[in-house]
Formats: structure tokens, C-alpha cells, sequence
């Protein structure tokens, strides 16, 4: 594996690469994950013969922290495409996980001359709501005293919210995902940050916290994704996904979009792990279809 820090904005971005072939594949983990979150379909990617690319959030592995200045969606794709051109790949099947999705989303939105194909899971930016304490989150008060950095992960929390029925009560699985998260204080800023510059502005904010859902309504694309009618999608969720509604990936059939949907019973957000070969065979399926031509 070959590993780069990569300048952008001031930030350093640490790129993970691996795997032989002449196709680029580019992973986007979650909000607080890392390549680990990944894993399996990092080795699938490299098995079909592509050299993988994953970029990480800045502060994620290394500081500084992200600022809010520099948080949003838009913001956030924008620094993803300055890091594909300085590693010089210029164009990708792009994959994205839970906020990594919804960078995605935005980059192909933004730089569609960059992205092949887009597998998303369980992606933001879809749809209109997230889990409700994403409110609390974005308040700096309260959102400060929730958000702080904390020795360890919660299990309470993996189970309840992160992970389906079919694992929740998968104590090994359970011990596992808690190994992968490693709190630190640049993440925690990263991801205050990342709420903060995402949130409604003003007074918008007081309704937006008393009026049910509406957590996405500044960075969903909803509203644009006819522009992506031309561009080959997958789309994986988890069934009990809690902290972003299966229901979001029907907007896709509803904007026209050459999209295949896969809904898998049993699992919650934490899908790539949770159901590895299901996701894989998926990916699979979709990678090794040819694509029909399309006018540039």
C-alpha cells in the first residue's frame, strides 16, 4: 500500500493506494470511518483490477482538523477533485459510504468529467431527513458538549443505532467495530465542523428544530439529479438503517436515473460490514456490466 499526504486548502489529506490495473477506483469513507469501514470492498475493487484510491477526510488520521469554513458538501467534493488531479487520476468509478456517498454525489454533480460509474451506500444527499439528534448536533451549544472528544466508542450506541438485527446482538462483531474507531480530537473538531457548516442559517435554524426532518435540506441533491440521468449508479442500503432512511434511494427511480437499488433485510447503516459478500456481489454484478453508449 502506498501512502501520500496531499495538500489542499492548507489541509493535509492522506491517500491510500493499492492494488495493479489500468482502471482507478476511488473510495470515500463516512463521516467518522476510515479504510477499515471499507475493507472488504476495498479488496473486491483490487481483485477486479482496480488501482484503489482512498481519501480520507482531513483530521480523520492526521491534523490539522477540518475548519468550518471549508465543510461544506460542495466544499468537501471540490477538495476530493483537487486530490484526484494531483494524483493524477482523471477519471473513476467513485464509491461512497454515508457522508462519503453524499461527496459523491456532489463531485459528480460538480465534476462529472472525473466519475465512471458511482456506487453509493446508504449515501447522504438524497433525501430530506437523518437520524433526529443530528439536530442537537448542529446547535454550537449543545451540538459542543454531544460532540467532544471521548476515550472509546459506545456499544450501546453501534447497536442501537449503526448495526441491523441480523448483527446486533453479534457480540464479536460488536468488539470489532469498536476496535476500528479511534477517537481523537481532530475528528471530533472534523466532524463538529462538517455538522456546523451543513445546518440551517439564522432563523431558519429555530424552525428547523421544532418542524419534523429537514436535516438534509441544505446539502441534499434531490432536487438536481436529473443531471445525472446518463451516468451508470448502484445503490446499496440497509433495510433498519437509522441514521439515513433506506426510503431515500426511491429518489432515484423517481428522477429517471439508470440506477439499480438494492435494499438488504436486516441490516443497518454499517451495511459494508455487516453484509460484506451480499455488498460485494452487488458491486460485482454492476462493475463487470458493460455500460450501454452513451453521447459525451
Amino acid at each position: 500500500m502506498r501512502i501520500r499526504f496531499v495538500r489542499v486548502d492548507g489541509y493535509r489529506i492522506r491517500v491510500l493506494t493499492s492494488g495493479h490495473g489500468t482502471q482507478d477506483a476511488v473510495v470515500l469513507p463516512g463521516m467518522s470511518a476510515s479504510y477499515q469501514t471499507l475493507a472488504p470492498q476495498i479488496r473486491l475493487l483490487r481483485r477486479l483490477g482496480y488501482v484503489t484510491h482512498v481519501i480520507e477526510l482531513p483530521g480523520t488520521s492526521c491534523g490539522p482538523a477540518l475548519r468550518r469554513e471549508h465543510a461544506t458538501f460542495a466544499q468537501l467534493a471540490t477538495q476530493t477533485a483537487r486530490v484526484l488531479e494531483e494524483i493524477g487520476v482523471r477519471r473513476a468509478v467513485i464509491l461512497g459510504h454515508s457522508l462519503g456517498g453524499g461527496i459523491a454525489l456532489h463531485l459528480a454533480l460538480s465534476r462529472r468529467d472525473l466519475v465512471e460509474r458511482l456506487v453509493l451506500i446508504a449515501p447522504a444527499g438524497l433525501g430530506r431527513s437523518l437520524l433526529w439528534t443530528y439536530k442537537l448536533f448542529s446547535l454550537p451549544v449543545i451540538g459542543r458538549a454531544l460532540m467532544r472528544p471521548i476515550p472509546k466508542a459506545s456499544a450501546s450506541y453501534a447497536r442501537n443505532v449503526l448495526v441491523g438485527s441480523q448483527r446486533r446482538d453479534d457480540t464479536h462483531f460488536i468488539a470489532t467495530l469498536l476496535r476500528m474507531e479511534r477517537p481523537s480530537v481532530a475528528k471530533f473538531l472534523t466532524m463538529r465542523a462538517i455538522v456546523w457548516a451543513n445546518a440551517p442559517r439564522h432563523f431558519k435554524r429555530m424552525a428547523y428544530l421544532f418542524l419534523p426532518g429537514g436535516e438534509q435540506c441544505t446539502f441534499s441533491v434531490r432536487a438536481r439529479l436529473t443531471e445525472l440521468r446518463s451516468l451508470p449508479i448502484l445503490v446499496l442500503w440497509g433495510a433498519q438503517d437509522r441514521v439515513i432512511c433506506a426510503r431515500d434511494a426511491a429518489a432515484c427511480a423517481a428522477a429517471g436515473l439508470d440506477a439499480q437499488v438494492h435494499i438488504r433485510a436486516g441490516a443497518g447503516h454499517m451495511l459494508p460490514l455487516e453484509a460484506p459478500a451480499w455488498t460485494a456481489s452487488r458491486i460485482r454484478s454492476f462493475l463487470q456490466q458493460q455500460p450501454a453508449f452513451r453521447a459525451a
